[in-house]
């Protein structure tokens, strides 16, 4: 996650237009919308709300002799957790 993180970031600065201030750095960043890598089961918006758990779906992995699979695609972390469900009430989803 932390390449990831590092690749929506630079992606997202690279935006930027003149100096980097915190002003424009963090619009930059909030401003990360429909980022798409098959890392994730689906696209990574940042945005601007209260609640941020963009990442809300994930693949089931296992190991076996030493190799990770797959043992179940993409699937939404339950709403039952009240902060998922907070927000994707907030963000739409």
């Amino acid at each position: 996650m932390g390449f990831l993180d590092a690749e929506m970031a630079a992606s997202a600065l690279e935006k930027v237009k003149g100096s980097y201030t915190a002003k424009s750095v963090n619009a930059a960043l909030k401003g990360i919308k429909n980022y798409k890598t098959e890392m994730l089961c689906q696209p990574f918006t940042y945005g601007n709300y209260s609640e941020h758990i963009p990442n809300n779906a994930d693949y089931t992995v296992t190991s076996s002799d030493g190799h990770m699979l797959t043992v179940q695609g993409c699937t939404p972390i339950s709403a039952a957790d009240p902060q998922i469900a907070q927000y994707r009430k907030i963000a739409g989803s």
